[in-house]
């Protein structure tokens, strides 16, 4: 269901105040500074795809900073991708600059302090993903942001065309479209930044950061396989076992960790989907023997079970509903 949002009811000397409003409840406080505070104009749009939000918002000129102070409103890290539809946007997060031109995208961090600003009147799509989800399939997202990526060809262009035109959907009334989009959205905004040398951590040649990218992309394309094992994966990917093991200490988790934190996070947001599915075939689904240990790890990760979790899932979406 969209939830919509304007600055065209509130009087000229609160429009600002309302606009931080949007932005706050829409993603996480953000200090604003305005052109021309009494002249200003906002609109925004937002639609929920499973875990993720997709949103549109249209505004004159200003400036977003996140400030350390204010960090602590949200209880789970947050990852924005903005791409910008009219005007660059300029954005800088950890050391790191970034000019980013209409039609490309950037990657924000909400754990971080950041500046983002455009000096002209700006159209852009934002995706919301929480970082439980994007850390389980792109490793050390961070590295990522304050990055422009481009969205005219390869991948990127696949990516910024598929945004927006789930965004027009939205936009037409199709507020139900399936939560498998956002996790379309996300496998395809992981495939368009893996491998981008301007991010390759310095530590690791590129021959390690490719092995560990093939790795995860066969690891991932069969998770629902119970014989998933180093031997299979290092035997598959044409590499020794102990290599294998010796490519996931550089990133300071175990192998056998990532891979039960890649099926827990692909059931989890499986749970989310409308379609009829017991727990046991999910667990199976997911790559666990069954179902009861299915339940234990997923409760020891995420506080609840399984069947707690699509029941508050359910619920959400009823609620949204009405």
């Amino acid at each position: 269901m969209m939830q919509h949002y304007s600055t065209s009811a509130a009087a000229p000397a609160e429009r600002h105040r309302r606009w931080q409003e949007i932005i706050g409840q829409t993603y996480f406080n953000l200090q604003l500074d305005f052109l021309d505070p009494a002249r200003f104009e906002g609109d925004l749009s937002c639609w929920q795809l499973g875990q993720q939000s997709l949103s549109r918002l249209s505004s004159g000129p200003l400036s977003y900073r996140r400030v350390r102070g204010e960090m602590h409103d949200t209880a789970e890290e947050q990852f924005l991708v903005s791409l910008p539809r009219q005007s660059a946007i300029f954005f800088s997060q950890m050391g790191r600059e970034a000019h980013c031109g209409a039609g490309h995208f950037i990657l924000e961090r909400s754990n971080d302090p950041y500046e983002f600003h455009h000096t002209r009147a700006n159209n852009l799509w934002v995706l919301k993903i929480p970082g439980h989800l994007l850390r389980a399939r792109l490793r050390n997202p961070e590295r990522y942001c304050a990055v422009t990526f481009d969205g005219s060809h390869s991948i990127g262009a696949l990516f910024a065309d598929y945004l927006g035109a789930v965004g027009r959907r939205l936009e037409q009334g199709d507020d139900c479209l399936h939560p498998l989009v956002g996790q379309q959205l996300l496998e395809l905004f992981v495939a368009a930044t893996e491998g981008n040398p301007a991010v390759l951590d310095s530590q690791t040649s590129c021959v390690r950061a490719a092995h560990l990218s093939r790795i995860e992309r066969y690891v991932r394309a069969n998770l629902a396989d119970t014989r998933l094992d180093p031997e299979r994966i290092a035997g598959a990917c044409r590499i020794s076992v102990r290599y294998l093991h010796d490519l996931f200490r550089d990133t300071g988790q175990t192998f056998g960790l990532w891979l039960r934190e890649q099926r827990l996070a692909g059931a989890r947001q499986a749970l989310g989907s409308p379609q009829p599915q017991t727990l046991a075939q999910l667990a199976y689904q997911w790559g666990f023997t069954d179902q009861s240990h299915f339940s234990r790890v997923f409760k020891q990760r995420y506080g609840c079970t399984p069947r707690e979790e699509r029941e508050r899932l359910q619920a959400a979406r009823l609620g949204k509903a009405h």
